[in-house]
């Protein structure tokens, strides 16, 4: 036995009821262990069930290293922050402090706030949206006076999006604590300093991305970074690596130009910039941007009259430490960083897609690089021990995040899970081929039928909001119990629903197919309409087909399928006790020559089932199990 694994059994045995030992996450623990004394980059799949965190947080505390631990989801920053660094100090017998840290958006800002609680009523109007100020603001107002950390999460019910707009700050428009008359009370600069301080920093992907694309000037030095929900960092990356400006940003200037400004017309015209630049974009919504002369022109006249409040703005010259030197600081920030920003897209290349993305109301122009790799590259794997991990990562990854295949090493470790003996992957064979304009009705009467036969106890995942809406209304004409829509309440809500209500069944799209727990017989049927493909119109996999030529549904459309789909299935066995169905109702997983099996060895190892009779008889027999259970028989 290890060092490594020595250790890892002192903080598994600290577990409540005495942990078990773990073959997968022992090799893991090994393995980063490695990676921090070579100072080299680990890709490591790690099967749901392992206690991945634990096999990268031992050897992180082992060593003493500085670290940062990068997620995708909320839920899991804050099992790491609460559970799992805790329990590694415990098990170690050794301090170890954690801090959570997140981007400044996240934080209520105290000067702002105090700049409009002093503002005049007007003024308070135009910045909360029209809404009651002696309501919504006074809310705000009474949990900062309490809070101790600013968080937004603390807040319940959440401020809605744009009273929190006016109460908080951007990076791209703070100035800084030095510059900032409440700099010394910030929130967001007391969580800086202390995860500064602390050994582990706790972050998201795209907050670790804006790091990287600012050169590094973020988080403090640290030795070993971790990359957790690896295969959503791609997207992440390209988010923070990329630009977006729409009629929004030169509206929010307008505003802030107002309260400093004396000269109505600039304001006024840097809100016809933004009108005239959602009415040019908007037509385009949803697709690749044409790079028209009327559009390049709508952007270098929003360009000019951003330079042109700019150039007002820098001969205004209030008192220090006042209020409004910190609205001209923040208004100056703004006009310059949507300057950069327009220029970004203009200069745009072959490397990089400009596409329209947001709503008919907030369009919004993005540039997103085609390849981060040269940023990770530059920035990242020469400097630090860098561990990636998840359930699912697909076997195009290294490329893409600009690795040398020569240099990483890569892990496979499977789950503990006993899989063949806890349920069934069953594929709907008999429903038409998903372009059939038959698909859709067997689908819902399938769900139907399963969900019936499992008690409720479903996870509906679709591909489309309008497919999940028409077998929403379906379901809930057919099935006794609650259906839950994703958009009807908060994602929490949701779920905690899906938890505790006996029966119900969750219907929800692409952001429910993972990050999602819940153990138990609350969900023994996860069902996936179809293949999850990206849609041939996506602008930005569109490009990537386009530069991948011959090869580009190998290498762009069927590495997405495996993960996602992999992630959608992995909602169902959560614990080692977990019994249930995956169904997939798409057709093509049965039929298809040329795919079917890359993605059936992507899925966990079910037992494999085209019978609806035996699934519909396994469902019956779960129901039954559950109900005895919930009765104490």
């Amino acid at each position: 036995m290890s060092s490594m694994q020595t250790s890892l059994g002192k903080v598994t045995r600290r577990l409540a009821g005495g942990g078990e030992i773990r073959p997968g996450q022992e090799e893991m623990a090994d393995a980063v262990a490695r990676a921090i004394v070579n100072r080299s980059a680990l890709l490591v799949e790690a099967g749901t069930g392992t206690g991945k965190s634990l096999a990268y947080l031992t050897p992180i505390a082992v060593s003493g290293v500085k670290a940062v631990v990068a997620t995708a989801t909320i839920a899991l920053q804050g099992q790491l922050v609460d559970h799992d660094i805790p329990q590694v100090a415990d098990g170690l017998g050794r301090p170890l402090t954690a801090a959570l840290l997140k981007g400044r958006r996240n934080y209520v800002c105290r000067q702002r706030l105090a700049e409009l609680a002093r503002a005049d009523r007007s003024e308070q109007l135009e910045l909360l949206g029209g809404r009651n100020p002696s309501t919504h603001l006074a809310e705000v107002l009474e949990w900062a006076a309490t809070s101790e950390t600013g968080d937004r999460e603390e807040l319940d019910p959440a401020p809605a999006p744009d009273i929190w707009a006016a109460v908080s700050v951007g990076p791209d428009e703070c100035p800084g604590a030095a510059r900032c008359p409440s700099g010394d009370v910030c929130f967001a600069e007391a969580a800086r300093l202390e995860a500064f301080e602390a050994d582990i920093i706790v972050t998201n992907h795209h907050y670790y991305g804006l790091h990287l694309a600012s050169g590094g000037v973020l988080l403090p030095e640290h030795e070993v970074v971790v990359f957790d929900e690896a295969h959503q960092l791609t997207d992440s990356l390209e988010a923070t690596c990329g630009t977006e400006v729409g009629g929004g940003r030169f509206r929010a200037l307008a505003r802030r130009v107002r309260a400093v400004l004396t000269d109505d017309e600039a304001p006024a015209n840097l809100e016809r910039a933004g009108n005239d630049l959602d009415a040019e974009l908007r037509p385009a919504l949803g697709s690749a941007a044409t790079v028209t002369p009327e559009l390049v022109a709508t952007l270098v006249t929003g360009r000019d009259r951003a330079d042109q409040v700019l150039a007002a703005l820098r001969k205004v010259n209030p008192p220090q430490a006042s209020d409004a030197a910190a609205r001209v600081e923040r208004a100056t920030l703004t006009a310059t960083n949507l300057i950069d920003d327009i220029d970004a897209i203009i200069e745009s290349g072959d490397d990089d897609v400009l596409w329209v993305d947001g709503t008919d109301l907030s369009p919004l122009l993005r540039r997103t690089p085609l390849d981060v790799g040269p940023v990770l590259a530059d920035h990242l794997w020469p400097e630090k021990a860098v561990v990636l991990t998840s359930a699912t990562l697909a076997d195009g990854v290294v490329p893409q995040l600009g690795l040398d295949p020569a240099t990483v090493s890569v892990r496979r470790v499977g789950s503990p899970f006993d899989y063949p003996d806890l349920g069934l992957l069953y594929c709907a064979a008999h429903i038409p081929d998903p372009r059939s304009p038959a698909f859709r009705k067997a689908v819902q009467a399938e769900l139907i039928e399963l969900a019936r036969a499992a008690g409720g106890r479903t996870l509906a995942l679709f591909t489309s909001y309008s497919a999940m809406r028409e077998a929403a209304e379906a379901m809930a004409d057919a099935l006794p119990g609650p259906i839950l829509v994703q958009g009807d309440a908060s994602r929490e809500q949701l779920i905690s629903r899906l938890r505790s209500e006996p029966g119900a069944v969750l219907a929800a799209t692409m952001s429910f197919w993972q990050g999602i727990d819940v153990p138990g017989d609350a969900v023994t049927l996860v069902t996936v309409d179809r293949i999850p493909f990206p849609r041939p119109d996506e602008p930005v996999s569109q490009a990537r087909r386009d530069r991948a030529g011959p090869a580009a549904f190998r290498t762009v459309d069927l590495p997405r399928a495996q993960t996602m789909l992999a992630q959608a299935a992995g909602r169902l066995v959560r614990r080692a006790t977990d019994r249930g169905v995956v169904a997939i109702l798409d057709p093509r997983l049965a039929t298809s020559r040329h795919y079917r099996w890359e993605l059936i060895n992507a899925l966990p190892p079910f037992p494999r089932t085209k019978d609806r009779d035996q699934v519909l008889a396994f469902l019956r027999e779960l129901d039954t199990q559950a109900r005895s259970t919930s009765n104490g028989q």
